[in-house]
């Protein structure tokens, strides 16, 4: 088993890849479902009711795969070696570069080709955020990190500015690695939180600026709107000050398009079909269409007068 997963892990990273976790594949725990159908029934997760959906394959993640045996997990860091000017309206920083379905995909699957001809045959589906998979609950069953009180995987020496990635494999593998260190008592995350959105609880979506500039359709409250600060896409507040992201590996592979390192006021001013298009596509930036960027920009200017 080690032999494999040591064959595996050296392709992986030679291809790029951060961290390489294994697991064998099961039912997910009731317990592990009950929290998060509390979440769904206290509607925190407000408008993405998609997450309500395919419950009984979130908990029996075989039905994905029928034949696999074992979870395969990839974490890739999106930490940019270039940062935005700071007059910029601020971006989070996953969406700087290159739309990660796209990049991880390619990855995963050459990954699974590589394995299949310098490890071993095997049948495999590569999952990219868009299967219902629970990817943090596997990644810390795995050992290759935890999950943090901000609700992100955080791997040690890596930080958890972090794309995440799946192979589920008809090979039997087995994790080895320890389960890491965790949060303990560090609050600096919640403290920070410009919404509130955070709590010991956990996550309340309907107040995240994530959510609410990326997932959210129509118009945000001017209470909310109001203390998005000069952020216009996203927000990383919670995790730039967490203390596993004072030295966070950068991106090699997610390297930031010029344009939205110098995003700037006009861009937003003049934000039509066409402006929309040379900034943001390639870009996961695109899960938010025209009109709610236009409300994004709308906020932004509103925020931030000249």
């Amino acid at each position: 088993m080690s032999s494999l997963n040591s064959q595996i892990r050296a392709i992986a990273m030679e291809m790029g890849v951060d961290a390489v976790g294994f697991v064998p594949i099961s039912k997910v725990s009731d317990s592990e479902i009950a929290v998060f159908k509390t979440w769904l029934s206290q509607d925190k997760h407000a408008g993405m009711t998609y997450l309500e959906r395919y419950i009984e394959q979130r908990q029996y993640p075989q039905l994905l795969l029928p034949e696999a045996s074992s979870v395969i997990i990839l974490a890739v860091s999106y930490y940019p070696p270039q940062r935005q000017d700071l007059s910029a309206p601020k971006v989070a920083k996953y969406a700087l570069g290159r739309d990660y379905h796209k990049v991880m995909k390619k990855l995963l699957m050459g990954l699974a080709e590589r394995i299949s001809t310098e490890v071993a045959p095997h049948s495999f589906r590569a999952i990219v955020d868009t299967a219902p998979f629970l990817e943090r609950y596997w990644a810390e069953q795995s050992g290759i990190g935890f999950i943090g009180h901000h609700r992100n995987l955080i791997v040690p020496g890596v930080g958890s500015f972090l794309f995440l990635g799946e192979l589920l494999t008809s090979l039997r593998l087995e994790s080895d690695q320890s389960r890491p260190l965790s949060c303990n008592d560090c609050q600096k995350c919640l403290k920070a939180c410009p919404m509130g959105a955070l709590t010991d609880e956990g996550l309340n979506a309907s107040r995240c600026i994530n959510y609410l500039t990326i997932e959210h359709r129509g118009a945000i409250p001017q209470g909310l709107s109001s203390r998005f600060g000069r952020r216009f896409y996203g927000c990383d507040t919670c995790q730039d000050v967490c203390p596993y992201n004072r030295s966070p590996k950068s991106s090699s592979l997610f390297i930031p398009f010029e344009q939205l390192l110098h995003l700037n006021r006009m861009d937003l001013k003049e934000l039509d079909e066409n402006r929309y298009a040379d900034l943001f596509y390639g870009t996961a930036m695109t899960r938010a269409k025209l009109p709610d960027m236009r409300r994004n920009a709308e906020i932004y200017l509103s925020n931030n007068l000249e």
